[in-house]
């Protein structure tokens, strides 16, 4: 619907509520002739929730919609300039009653090119992760993203950009409801839980996201980079075991 139809619209419901509550007004003075009358209401407000604008009807939409259509959605958003220089969306995937739930900061190269989340070195690398936690991405795990489209050359996703697509993220966890979510990133922290620390202090707690502990860590790539860093993302790969109750490969590490 175009700005100038729902302005349209707008005005015939005005018109139909005004006409309703003349008649309303009529009828009273014809069943009570003691019956002044009295002034119409403001129907502005309930003109506005009966004709919603835009955000307002997408965000409704967004709250009545199942996993595969946050999918179908996401494929097709235009709500931020990185769906101009995207090959593929990403709009996640996995069991639709994960028990965890992974969540990066976008799409890389691999991801662009295929529409599927985490599937380059570092997402085989995120699947021997999971196995080292007797975890399968397949039947126990649902991936995503803070945003769905690759940013240009990798680089972090702008706050607008991520305000625009973290509505979709949020749904999926509300759909989801995994019993722990494993944040990989410093950036994918940041923006769910809304905080700026170092992402090593970020470590050191459980955090809350809608009731759901969510652990931090380091991302795989990161990791790949500096396999110093395998050591203290094993410590956060237990924790997630120990709050979902699964037992630990002890070979996994």
């Amino acid at each position: 619907m175009t700005h100038d139809d729902r302005e349209d619209r707008r005005e015939a419901v005005a018109t139909l509520l005004d006409s309703t509550w003349t008649l309303f007004d009529d009828a009273q003075k014809y069943l009570d002739p003691s019956y002044e009358g009295s002034a119409p209401p403001d129907f502005s407000q309930r003109v506005m929730e009966l004709v919603p604008n835009a955000q307002q009807e997408a965000a409704s939409l967004l709250e009545r919609s199942t996993l595969a259509q946050i999918a179908g959605m996401v494929r097709t958003c235009d709500r931020c300039p990185l769906h101009a220089t995207r090959r593929n969306a990403v709009p996640g995937e996995g069991k639709p009653n994960a028990r965890l739930m992974v969540i990066g900061e976008g799409p890389g190269a691999d991801e662009d090119a295929s529409g599927r989340p985490f599937v380059g070195r570092a997402g085989k690398y995120l699947d021997a992760w999971l196995q080292a936690i007797n975890l399968d991405r397949v039947n126990d795990v649902f991936i995503g993203n803070v945003v769905k489209c690759r940013p240009p050359e990798n680089r972090d996703p702008y706050p607008e950009e991520a305000a625009s697509c973290i509505p979709f993220l949020t749904r999926q966890i509300a759909l989801v409801k995994p019993d722990a979510i494993l944040c990989v990133g410093k950036v994918a922290a940041h923006h769910l839980l809304q905080r700026d620390d170092a992402l090593r202090a970020m470590r050191s707690t459980v955090h809350r996201f809608a009731g759901i502990p969510v652990v931090v860590t380091y991302h795989p790539a990161a990791v790949l980079r500096n396999l110093q860093l395998r050591a203290p993302v094993w410590e956060d790969l237990k924790r997630v075991a120990q709050l979902i109750g699964v037992p630990v490969n002890r070979s996994g590490r």
